[in-house]
């Protein structure tokens, strides 16, 4: 048995006749039923084919219309497991901001399911961190959250600067911000599979559109995040 990382009660595992004769390790979770549900899938039947926002219809939404319209160069393809809700909020600001690497364990099962046919076809490549967030965490969190689930990944692309972190800017001002990355070595690099660009958080979509910006014209790229 094992204690849930957000309401402290007992896990009970579900031990089923199947499971039992199945003579499979017994793999502890780290959050309980009850909580894990308050977690909100997205339905693609109700959600933007572009950038994945929760909506009634699955339609290209608003914003999507206008960065199409400025980024002709590849087409949007965003996609996204729950939406950020205040769980989301609760569960992001205790395991990034305050560094519980135990809540990098929450999300392996439902990870390693869903990116597991993409590692087949794709090259899983991280968002980088600035250096102030490097040195501010100690880790990159996207990078956690793949380790945990066994899902092989390419540091492809690294952070130019040591600008100010995108959480803590305002909308208009995540939309005016510069291109940060650039490819980690480009004279060694050899694009062998398309591109998936991961990140925790889709807010605004600039973070994401700027990564797959920088292999636009090289090699095809998607983007998918955790939460949108």
């Amino acid at each position: 048995m094992s204690i849930c990382v957000f309401c402290s009660e007992t896990i009970e595992p579900p031990l089923s006749l199947g499971f039992i004769f199945s003579f499979q390790p017994l793999q502890e979770s780290v959050t309980c039923a009850t909580c894990f549900k308050k977690f909100k899938r997205i339905e693609a039947k109700q959600a933007c084919p572009g950038c994945f926002r929760k909506q009634r219809e699955q339609k290209m939404c608003r914003d999507c219309l206008k960065w199409k319209e400025k980024l002709s160069q590849f087409p949007l393809s965003h996609t996204a497991l729950y939406t950020y809700n205040e769980m989301a909020r609760e569960y992001m600001n205790q395991f990034k901001f305050q560094g519980d690497l135990l809540l990098a364990e929450v999300f392996s099962d439902v990870l390693r399911t869903y990116l597991k046919p993409w590692q087949k076809t794709h090259t899983i490549v991280p968002i980088p961190l600035s250096e102030i967030s490097q040195k501010d965490r100690g880790f990159n969190q996207v990078e956690q959250l793949l380790t945990k689930a066994g899902i092989p990944y390419q540091l492809l692309l690294e952070h130019r600067g040591t600008e100010a972190k995108q959480s803590s800017k305002s909308k208009a001002e995540r939309m005016q911000t510069e291109q940060p990355f650039k490819l980690k070595d480009s004279e060694r690099l050899r694009f062998e599979k398309p591109i998936l660009i991961v990140d925790d958080v889709y807010t605004t979509g600039r973070t994401i559109l700027h990564a797959r910006e920088i292999f636009a014209g090289q090699i095809e790229t998607a983007s998918f995040s955790l939460f949108r």
